[in-house]
């Protein structure tokens, strides 16, 4: 693709800016099951993106295969597609700033289609010998992928960025007393040859095995430990409420909350695409715009909303370098990356020690169901593990745990140090609440 023939021809057409945007992906995956290699899969996909400016207004188009014969009539479309747009909303290109670029850290070591299918098979051994009541193993599979993000405007903008990352993943049934429970584990993998099958094993059973023989608990309040998975899988699901576009629209319980207290004091939130302990880092968004740390809650107060280039010019203020796509054929929205609550300096077990008589919450369901992203009230199922004098007693199930998130960020006794990024762009430490609604028996 001769990218600056076609941002001239569509200076000459009578767009008042280009973008081209190129999205490149490599996959590589394997399925292991019953002793044998289930499935093998490759994929390389480049997509290329056109967004053309006309009287402040944005067309997109996405395409599989450029032609460069074919630019006026791609151009002329977008044109014609941009004069078609009544929104209100002025788009522009982004210029080239200066920034510091980072560089992951992380040393990948690519492995060999012998060693994946020897290691598959010695894991899928591992968790069948873990323990006795193991009825299934029900997956194992490794997925690698290579992606890079290329963005050049009419601005003079050039940016890249790529990423790479491999996942070993695996799901066990157990069975004991007829009652069955499933556990699953995904590891971020630098080095497949130093993965040890029986630490993999016993991390997949782990959770299974903990919920056989739970049971429900009486209804009521309780002092409750939210563990760092089910702290994120909420937090995550409600990370939205920073977007500076809902905000923008009225559409965000922090709309009228700037500079107010939102949270515990105890509660810092930071988002920052260049945090070199995570999976994925990146230097610029998906609009070129360079990426930052921000504090988005510091002290419980809220003093930073995300935006990408729109939402900022809607609210007089500069891009948070927070402009992501789901996929190189969409359009930038405002996305977290990298966010997370800050951790605090006590273990999972000292903040039990410290809570006494509760409930710990290892994990939820129905998240898509039982939140409402405007109020942040929430009802859903979960599961755990009741405490008693600081130690673990017995399993939780058939329970549901329901409230105001707003209210529930302001009830926090203390903040754990168990954040673990593992290979998400949302994550939590575990923390303590002086109480919470359990509806169970």
């Amino acid at each position: 693709m001769n990218k600056q023939k076609w941002i001239a021809r569509a200076g000459e057409l009578g767009a008042q800016g280009l973008e081209i945007y190129e999205g490149q992906s490599a996959e590589r995956s394997v399925t292991w099951f019953g002793g044998q290699m289930d499935s093998f899969g490759t994929s390389s996909v480049l997509g290329t993106s056109i967004r053309a400016i006309v009287d402040g207004k944005a067309a997109n188009l996405a395409l599989e295969a450029v032609d460069d014969e074919k630019i006026d009539e791609t151009v002329s479309l977008l044109i014609e597609q941009a004069k078609l747009i009544s929104s209100k909303d002025t788009d522009e290109l982004r210029a080239p700033e200066a920034t510091d670029e980072v560089k992951s850290r992380a040393v990948w070591v690519k492995p060999s289609m012998t060693q994946i299918r020897e290691k598959l098979a010695a894991i899928e051994e591992a968790i069948k010998a873990a323990d006795p009541r193991v009825r299934q193993v029900t997956e194992i599979g490794w997925q690698e992928s290579e992606d890079s993000r290329e963005i050049t405007n009419s601005k003079g903008l050039h940016v890249f960025d790529a990423s790479r990352s491999q996942v070993l993943y695996a799901g066990v049934a157990v069975e004991e007393n007829g009652e069955v429970k499933d556990g699953f584990r995904v590891e971020v993998v630098s080095d497949l040859a130093k993965i040890d099958p029986a630490e993999i094993a016993k991390k997949t059973l782990e959770n299974a095995v903990e919920e056989l023989g739970s049971r429900p608990i009486p209804s009521g309040q309780y002092p409750v430990i939210f563990e760092r998975r089910a702290m994120t899988s909420l937090f995550g699901a409600l990370t939205d409420m920073f977007s500076g576009d809902l905000i923008g629209k009225g559409l965000s319980p922090l709309k009228d909350a700037a500079d107010t207290a939102i949270f515990s004091e105890k509660i810092t939130v930071v988002d920052d695409p260049k945090n070199l302990d995570c999976l994925s880092v990146a230097n610029y968004d998906d609009e070129g715009c360079p990426t930052r740390r921000k504090v988005l809650v510091d002290g419980g107060v809220f003093r930073q909303a995300l935006h990408n280039t729109k939402s900022a010019a809607r609210m007089g203020t500069v891009s948070t370098g927070n402009g992501f796509k789901s996929g190189y054929a969409s359009a930038p929205s405002v996305r977290p990356m990298n966010c997370c609550i800050l951790p605090g300096e006590k273990s999972l077990d000292e903040l039990c020690a410290e809570m006494g008589d509760g409930l710990v919450i290892t994990r939820l369901a129905g998240l898509h169901a039982g939140l409402n992203h405007v109020t942040t009230d929430f009802s859903l199922q979960c599961f755990g593990y009741l405490v008693k004098d600081g130690k673990r007693d017995r399993g939780a199930a058939l329970i549901t745990v329901a409230g105001n998130f707003l209210d529930l960020m302001k009830k926090v006794v203390s903040v754990g140090s168990d954040l673990d990024w593992e290979y998400h762009t949302v994550a939590c430490p575990s923390i303590f609440f002086s109480s919470c609604a359990i509806a169970g028996e």
